[in-house]
């Protein structure tokens, strides 16, 4: 019975502690009162002389918090009595009480670590998730201070305040994103919390539906699997959709997704009502590829394009509304600073992008100026026209035959069937493609095939071998036979460090075996993580780092969605893209020219001139390119100089 008793008595004093704080103070009090009088009572009995029971109480109560009354004690009864209170002060007041308020504040910064409490914000930026894209979308935010002035005075906001959620938004978190960040660090800008992007109380903590726009870049399809990060893209787009499903769409914060798998694009922009742009990251990375095999070099142009790097031109698109009317070849010379690229007009709920547009298109009220420019500014609409003239019709580009070209691609990854697509899409050209990898022949077999049919001009053959095992694997391959090698992130690794060694393991192989100088095949090289650039400087091949590219378009096309259907448009088959043009193919010879020149004789041939390629000693091209420049700056062209322009093939 005692037994039973003793577990009552302790299960409910569990029961009590863990309720909280609150619950702890309470039975704190009890105690204390419980001594007090359980002392009182005693003291009354043993040291007769109080006026009343509740005088004694008192003076028990007063000896139980406060040690210094000991000294007025007078008699063995009471100084007896007295000693033990003061004991019981040690324990109750000094010790369990002081215990309690530690653990309590202990487990209120723990809490507020975790980063649990919701926030309260109006027109802020709201990224979902740490992946390897996440520091770059934040650092493009920071440094893009004009867009983000632009985007959130459009929005009615105000200063630039970012919540990223993340399911583990610890300490360790913080100094990651601090690191990574490095000199752009905002303590006052950047707000981190815990929760999953799955769960809408979770997402409440971020305030998503009054923030201004909602980033979702998808998990890291390497470690996570491709179906999987668009599994949880889909969801919290169902989530965001459910929760903003009754607010206006011109209220709705603008989301835009990154879609690993292409194919699900239009399933997600079936989730979410309001403005919705999603980024295919699988189609974007294929396209840059595709191109720079086409067009060695692009890699160096897409560079300069979609960041602020070194000051660079970069597009701008500028309401054309005023100018409704006015023929779009008019435009062509009115931006001292800037190069008109075409319009983006709007088309249902989206927008479609017209690039190198002919002569006799007018611009329409709402059509937005896509205009290469060093800066927003240089990229206003002229306040003044000069009258109209009769222009030349501008011929139509000449497409291009090519010969057939022999690719090689070591390692495999998720996009390697969007990629071999890219290559199909260009019927004009033939590609023999070969793929190299530790993934089974019939496994890759099976994901090309559920992909989509390929058309004849496409050869393709797998080869099951493991290039960086040795040299020896690699040369039996014979890469200097192909015209271009394509290194590919591998899918069988944890993405950045670990993906990388690979790649760059391969990279040093392959150039102990294929010649120097112009027999040496062309060679692009994808990578994961940024910091390894610096390890290729001075060594010959291009770069493309997936994820900053990835990053940069989703945080660009969050401030100005506009820019997503002309990302498209210079990015796929078919349409305007930008090549490289030897000068020899404008009648021009080495000489000296200004811009406006080259411009005028881009335009004789229905392109656009963007830039100038030069080229370097013993005929290499350098490795920078020069975007826009100064109209009348004079530029000394030499023999295989090529000029950048935007072309359009139908």
């Amino acid at each position: 019975m005692f037994s039973r008793l003793k577990s009552w008595v302790v299960f409910h004093l569990e029961q009590t502690m863990m309720r909280g704080p609150l619950a702890r103070f309470a039975l704190i009090a009890l105690l204390v009162l419980f001594i007090a009088v359980g002392g009182g009572l005693l003291i009354g009995l043993l040291a007769p002389g109080f006026e009343s029971i509740e005088d004694a109480v008192w003076w028990a109560f007063l000896r139980l918090t406060d040690p210094g009354y000991l000294g007025d004690d007078e008699g063995t009864a009471k100084r007896t009595i007295s000693t033990v209170l003061i004991l019981f002060n040690y324990i109750l007041f000094t010790g369990t009480l002081i215990a309690i308020i530690v653990q309590w504040l202990t487990k209120t910064m723990e809490r507020l670590e975790r980063g649990v409490t919701p926030i309260t914000l109006d027109q802020h930026i709201v990224v979902l998730g740490w992946t390897s894209r996440t520091a770059t979308i934040l650092e493009e935010i920071l440094v893009s201070e004009g867009r983000v002035e632009r985007f959130l005075r459009r929005r009615g906001g105000r200063g630039l305040r970012l919540a990223l959620l993340d399911e583990q938004a610890s300490g360790t978190l913080m100094q990651e994103v601090k690191l990574q960040l490095g000199e752009h660090w905002n303590a006052r800008k950047i707000i981190l919390r815990s929760g999953s992007t799955l769960r809408l109380d979770h997402l409440q903590r971020v305030d998503f539906a009054h923030a201004a726009a909602i980033l979702i870049p998808a998990a890291d399809a390497i470690t996570t699997g491709r179906i999987h990060a668009d599994a949880r893209t889909m969801k919290t787009l169902m989530t965001l959709g459910a929760a903003l499903d009754e607010v206006p769409a011109e209220e709705a914060p603008i989301v835009v997704a990154e879609i690993q798998d292409s194919r699900q694009t239009r399933r997600a922009l079936s989730l979410f009502k309001g403005p919705l742009e999603t980024v295919a990251g699988d189609k974007v990375i294929s396209r840059l590829m595709v191109q720079n095999v086409r067009n060695p070099g692009l890699s160096q142009v897409y560079a300069q394009l979609l960041t602020d790097a070194g000051g660079t031109s970069q597009i701008y698109v500028r309401d054309g509304s005023e100018l409704a009317g006015t023929p779009i070849q008019q435009l062509a010379y009115a931006f001292p600073r800037g190069v008109l690229l075409g319009v983006v007009r709007p088309e249902g709920a989206g927008f479609r992008a017209l690039l190198n547009p002919a002569n006799d298109m007018r611009l329409q009220s709402g059509d937005w100026l896509a205009v290469l420019a060093p800066s927003y500014k240089d990229a206003a609409p002229p306040e003044q026209l000069d009258a109209e003239v009769e222009l030349k019709e501008r011929p139509a580009p000449k497409s291009e035959v090519r010969g057939r070209r022999r690719v090689l691609l070591l390692g495999w990854n998720h996009r390697v069937p969007v990629l071999l697509s890219e290559f199909a899409s260009y019927p004009e050209e033939r590609f023999e493609i070969a793929i190299a990898s530790q993934v089974s022949t019939s496994k890759r077999k099976a994901m090309v095939r559920a992909h989509e049919r390929f058309t004849e001009q496409l050869q393709v053959r797998h080869l099951e071998l493991d290039f960086t095992a040795s040299a020896y694997y690699l040369e039996t391959l014979e890469p200097a036979s192909y015209d271009d090698v394509i290194l590919l992130a591998s899918s069988r690794l944890k993405p950045g460090a670990e993906s990388d060694a690979q790649t760059i393991l391969g990279y040093l192989l392959l150039q102990d075996l294929t010649p120097t100088g112009a027999e040496r095949p062309r060679v692009l090289v994808e990578l994961m993580d940024p910091d390894n650039v610096a390890l290729f400087e001075g060594r010959p091949g291009e770069l493309i780092v997936s994820p900053v590219i990835i990053s940069h378009m989703l945080a660009r096309v969050a401030l100005r969605r506009e820019l997503r259907c002309l990302f498209d448009e210079l990015f796929s088959s078919g349409g305007s893209e930008i090549v490289f043009r030897d000068i020899a193919e404008y009648d021009l010879e080495g000489g000296e020219y200004t811009f406006a020149d080259l411009q005028r004789a881009a335009d004789a041939r229905g392109e656009i001139a963007i830039g100038l390629r030069r080229v370097g000693d013993k005929g290499a091209p350098q490795a920078g390119v020069s975007l826009n420049p100064r109209r009348d700056e004079h530029l000394r062209l030499n023999e295989g100089d090529d000029l950048i322009v935007l072309t359009t093939y139908v």
